[in-house]
């Protein structure tokens, strides 16, 4: 869409559902996974369980459920999921919401910037909140400020920047 559109060569993906929380929930679903495989073996052997037989059981759930955390960016970004995708192009953004495809040429899309902070201390987390807006006011998609620089926001705000900055080049007439 973008090619027929005549938006230039592809240049990157970009989606805000972008998390570490694989990387956390992993982790932690290994490790308690360990712990309910302990606690089963204890139990096999007739040793008996912890928390009177209550932790294999409740463990192995809490196991699942981590593990299942760690395909929850994967679920939202998925073809059909309910996260904006954003397919970004040299002069423009082709943007699959769900099952609607939009494109958007850079100059027709305006982009809000505010910073934020929250916590203080060393519990401080800050970043600068980015709104895509398309012609008609409706929002397109919003950054949160928190995702890592995988998520393309950073490279998709400078296609537009540099959309914006130099005119496009005029096109010859056809016939």
């Amino acid at each position: 869409m973008g090619k027929d559109a005549g938006y230039g060569s592809y240049v990157r993906f970009a989606c805000p559902a972008y998390s570490h929380l694989w990387a956390f929930a992993g982790l932690l679903g290994v490790l308690q996974g360990w712990g309910t495989a302990v606690d089963l073996v204890h139990i096999i052997k007739g040793e008996g369980g912890w928390w009177h037989g209550w932790f294999a059981p409740l463990s192995g759930l809490w196991t699942v459920f981590l593990i299942g955390c760690c395909f929850v960016s994967r679920y939202e970004r998925r073809t059909g999921g309910p996260t904006p995708r954003l397919y970004c192009f040299q002069r423009g953004v082709v943007v699959a919401t769900g099952d609607v495809l939009r494109s958007y040429r850079w100059t027709e899309l305006t982009m809000h910037r505010k910073e934020w902070r929250s916590g203080s201390g060393e519990s401080a987390d800050w970043g600068t909140r980015i709104t895509v807006m398309a012609p008609d006011g409706s929002v397109v998609v919003v950054f949160e400020g928190n995702e890592p620089d995988r998520a393309g926001c950073w490279e998709m705000e400078k296609l537009h920047e540099a959309a914006v900055r130099e005119p496009e080049e005029p096109r010859p007439a056809t016939p």
